[in-house]
């Protein structure tokens, strides 16, 4: 299945919302804030994130995407998935 840029964007979003149990009404959670820096993400939670991405969008998240500044952000996240080619 392909994914638009928009719904790989929302669908990494919501994800995040509800394994870090993030409000909806939380100000400070954007697309584009760091969610390193800010404490939306944990070690615990990449690894979830990063095992569900790979399952639902059908690639590979190497060491070098992981440590990619654009992973910080769920905007950078969507750019780096739409950019890979799909496993068959």
């Amino acid at each position: 299945m392909s994914f638009t840029h928009a719904e790989t964007t929302a669908h990494i979003e919501a994800f995040i919302r509800r394994e870090a149990a993030v409000a909806d009404d939380d100000p400070g959670f954007t697309r584009e804030v760091n969610l390193f820096d800010a404490g939306y993400l944990d070690s615990l939670t990449v690894v979830a994130l990063t095992v569900h991405l790979e399952d639902v969008f059908g690639i590979p998240i190497s060491d070098t995407d992981l440590f990619d500044p654009r992973f910080a952000t769920i905007g950078g996240m969507a750019e780096l998935i739409t950019q890979q080619p799909r496993r068959e």
